[in-house]
């Protein structure tokens, strides 16, 4: 960065908003150490959970996406909606009264894990290493993304270096999370929902006001192979695929019932009334269907607003259409404040997954390895593990392999192919035994990594996303696996404890 006078008189007051919203992330993260939350209520479950599933990956990468795909991108934005549905009000009330049954009366909030739970749920401690080991790497794929796209982002507004941006997010990121944990992220997400649900609907609004609507009817821009739109942009079926295009989304939508940021959520609203879990499912569903539709049009609006000659540009680099806008319809200070909505994005999603990733390191390998460890040096060793752990896919986001959509549909696809049957599934049905549940755990990973690195390919279906190869290899080992012979091992939702 540089400290010439010119770059602060620039860039200012951008600064003084960023620096202000930074400082009171930490003041939120102190708030929560003070007041301790033991039972987090119903708006605190809602808002966190759909703050932590609409980071940068979406504002950023999926939402504009639909600058290169046209007005078939928005069957992505409906599958999400979808997903967050089915994950309210057909798995939320039987996975939180399973939590309840299964977890018990565990007080600290940290120790509440998805892999954890699954060891605890199907008793063996495999599964918890296992589960614990995908937790991790995915998470480190999803991290990545998230890095990738708030530096974009940030360098844009502040005009630093895209590494600044990237390792300056990282200090924040690691600063409160290690210090507040579980508490501060909960306490801070509804803070950022707030903030990037108003960044969202500034910045459709100043789109909605700028855009030339006759270009994006009838655009003038070119595309990766440098050819005229033309009326492409609002044909479902000429630049991408649908069934492409839904296997895409479902990588991510899958999320909302498997991912272990959120699946932690319905653990823990264990103790959650049935009117506590009624205000939260449509809270949530209610944010998620007025904030989706309104950023998933915007890659199509961008066509009325960026220059025809940079149009071939943004098709090869659709990670920056979100901050060209920002800079080209904003002013400094309201700039600085849309960029808050969207740090606030990048924050609330990956503070989850960095205490998720820790967490699986510390509480279902470590702490079950050394199950003498006492509970004060557990919690000592999450809050330092979080700091290298943050670390690695910030330092990998310097030079992203790969764009931000298809990262997360990966991560996606592991907890999905990985995760559905045995978080899923297992709430009905009696199932297979404990070593069948490890098998479709594995037999999912498996078939994600093999179709991502080949197997497609051979078989001629690189339309097909990774998350369906693994969905079919998990269920069909879990399906055809023999029931438990013992009955008092079936898993009965909403069971007391």
């Amino acid at each position: 960065m540089s400290e010439t006078p010119g770059w602060f008189a620039q860039n200012g007051t951008a600064l003084a908003v960023l620096v202000g919203f930074a400082i009171v992330m930490i003041l939120s993260a102190w708030a929560a150490n003070r007041r301790p939350v033991d039972r987090p209520g119903p708006v605190v479950i809602a808002v966190s959970f759909y703050a932590t599933f609409l980071s940068t990956n979406t504002f950023l990468g999926q939402a504009w996406f639909g600058y290169k795909v046209g007005v078939a991108w928005l069957l992505a934005g409906g599958v999400f909606i979808v997903c967050a549905f089915v994950a309210w009000f057909v798995v939320a009330r039987p996975m939180i009264r399973d939590a309840h049954r299964v977890l018990g009366n565990v007080q600290d909030l940290d120790q509440i894990t998805v892999p954890e739970y699954l060891r605890r749920k199907y008793g063996r401690p495999a599964i918890g290493y296992v589960s614990a080991g995908i937790v991790f790497f995915a998470s480190l794929l999803y991290m990545l993304a998230v890095f990738k796209g708030i530096g974009h982002i940030f360098s844009r507004i502040l005009h630093v270096s895209y590494e600044t941006a990237v390792l300056s997010v990282l200090v924040l990121v690691a600063a409160y999370t290690s210090w507040g944990m579980i508490r501060a992220i909960l306490h801070t997400d509804v803070m950022q929902g707030v903030v990037m649900a108003g960044g969202v609907m500034a910045l459709f609004f100043a789109c909605v006001k700028r855009a030339d609507w006759a270009l994006v009817a009838d655009s003038v821009d070119l595309d990766a192979s440098g050819r005229v739109l033309g009326s492409a942009l609002l044909q479902w079926d000429t630049l991408m695929s649908p069934l492409l295009i839904v296997g895409l989304s479902l990588g991510t939508g899958i999320n909302l019932m498997v991912a272990p940021r959120l699946v932690v959520r319905f653990l823990l609203f264990r103790h959650a009334g049935e009117s506590e879990i009624r205000r939260a499912k449509w809270l949530t569903v209610a944010l998620m269907s007025l904030t989706i539709p309104l950023v998933f049009v915007l890659g199509i609006l961008a066509h009325g607003i960026i220059p025809q000659a940079e149009s071939q540009f943004y098709f090869q680099h659709t990670d920056e259409v979100v901050p060209y806008l920002v800079e080209k319809l904003f002013g400094s200070f309201w700039g600085a404040v849309v960029l808050a909505g969207f740090l606030s994005a990048a924050l609330s999603s990956i503070d989850s997954v960095l205490h998720v990733a820790g967490s699986a390191l510390v509480v279902a390998v470590w702490a079950n390895w050394r199950p003498r460890t006492p509970g004060a040096v557990i919690g000592r060793l999450q809050r330092a593990v979080m700091i290298p752990v943050a670390a690695a896919p910030a330092i990998a986001a310097l030079h992203p392999p790969a764009d931000i959509v298809p990262l997360t549909a990966m991560s996606g696809a592991l907890f999905g192919g990985c995760f559905f049957p045995a978080l899923i599934i297992g709430l009905w049905s009696k199932g297979p035994g404990r070593g069948a549940v490890l098998a479709s755990i594995v037999a999912g990973g498996s078939a994600v990594i093999a179709w991502s690195l080949g197997l497609a390919r051979i078989l001629s279906l690189e339309s097909v996303h990774p998350v369906f190869a693994g969905l079919l290899a998990s269920t069909a080992v879990y399906a055809c696996s023999r029931p438990r012979a013992d009955p008092s091992e079936v898993t009965r939702p909403g069971a007391g404890p």
